[in-house]
């Protein structure tokens, strides 16, 4: 059963209480609510029968290859999530604090069914609540301590954000406001799900993060076998939408992010590269990511064998993409090794080593 959130408590408390006790969550010398004195002891001792953390580390998995770790995090119902912590190759400055990106997630599990996502293979449970979100990074921040700084966000974990809409929008509100974290800096990755994303053009209070969606085909076919979720006309509503988001966000900064697994054989010929310049080039300011295949250790033998395209033929895209006036980008992959990288979270204690031989990619 879910514990009593920090929300319930406050809701008959003035409003500035809240803001004391979002800014303690950020203060890495704060342990518990005991310790937030500007609070008054009735309150206190209320908020000192929650956790300080709504998370609790189960597994923790550094990479041998580069500066991942992934961390595997049990909910108050005993449910298991998992974030993974991103560092950088250097410094810009001597002295710098060290700076990382976070991969959170939105729910336990996941109901898009995507074939190439471990997520997707396990299942939906549940959304996770705003503070589940929230404490991902309060996690992580406590994790490195205050030598590091955590200036990223991609909410790329387990599960579909926009069908989480406004525990998402809340998280993310919250670390805007108390984190040191700006919108620009927070990554959004979705499916696509029209109703939320007709919603999100409308709302004013939705964080102004960045959007990316995950396409991997233009021609509805493939797109169909690769995501089973995907809404036939679902094109057609992005050509729609576009002009619409870019309208609420006429920012250069904000442009729409196109993602593309990139599968040999099956959405890497010369007939998807065609789709794929012909339906982004309607769309407006893209930025479009080719995602190399991350092997998934947990495919069960009912789906077909998931084979990541040739280098030579990603290289290819991108410099095509690039040719035709578009911002293009090749994923990095990291933390393969503890199965950390684009599509291989599934929730699990243990982590199975990837297989050899993989190529590197991105997240």
């Amino acid at each position: 059963m879910i514990r009593m959130q920090v929300d319930e408590i406050l809701k008959d408390e003035k409003s500035y209480r809240a803001d004391q006790v979002y800014k303690a969550w950020f203060d890495l010398r704060m342990n518990s609510y005991s310790e937030i004195t500007t609070l008054p002891a009735l309150l206190r001792e209320k908020l000192s029968k929650l956790s300080w953390l709504a998370v609790k580390e189960k597994v923790l998995k550094k990479s041998n290859l580069d500066n991942t770790q992934k961390a595997a995090l049990e909910l108050s119902d005993g449910k298991i999530i998992e974030t993974v912590l991103m560092g950088r190759k250097s410094l810009k400055k001597t002295g710098e604090k060290a700076r990382y990106t976070i991969c959170v997630s939105s729910q336990v599990g996941c109901a898009m069914r995507c074939v190439f996502c471990a997520t997707g293979i396990a299942g939906f449970c549940r959304n996770l609540l705003v503070q589940e979100i929230v404490d991902q990074y309060r996690y992580w921040q406590g994790h490195l301590g205050d030598e590091a700084e955590i200036d990223n966000i991609v909410v790329m974990g387990q599960g579909e954000p926009l069908l989480n809409y406004d525990n998402v929008k809340s998280a993310l509100n919250t670390l805007i406001k108390y984190a040191n974290v700006g919108p620009t800096k927070i990554t959004i990755s979705t499916c696509g799900i029209p109703a939320a994303m007709d919603r999100l053009v409308e709302d004013k209070d939705f964080p102004q993060a960045r959007l990316a969606i995950s396409l991997h085909s233009a021609i509805e076919e493939t797109r169909k076998k690769i995501m089973p979720s995907h809404q036939r006309g679902f094109f057609n509503f992005l050509l729609d939408w576009a002009p619409r988001y870019h309208k609420s966000l006429p920012s250069r900064s904000h442009f729409i992010g196109i993602e593309y697994l990139m599968l040999k054989d099956f959405n890497d010929d010369e007939k998807h590269l065609k789709a794929l310049l012909k339906l982004c080039s309607k769309i407006g300011r893209v930025r479009i990511n080719l995602i190399p295949y991350n092997i998934i250790s947990s495919l069960d033998g009912g789906r077909w064998v998931l084979v990541g395209s040739d280098k030579s033929v990603i290289e290819r895209w991108h410099d095509t993409l690039m040719k035709a006036g578009f911002v293009s980008t090749i994923r990095y992959s990291q933390g393969q090794d503890i199965e950390a990288a684009c599509g291989q979270l599934s929730g699990k204690l243990s982590v199975i080593p990837a297989k050899a031989g993989i190529q590197k990619g991105g997240r």
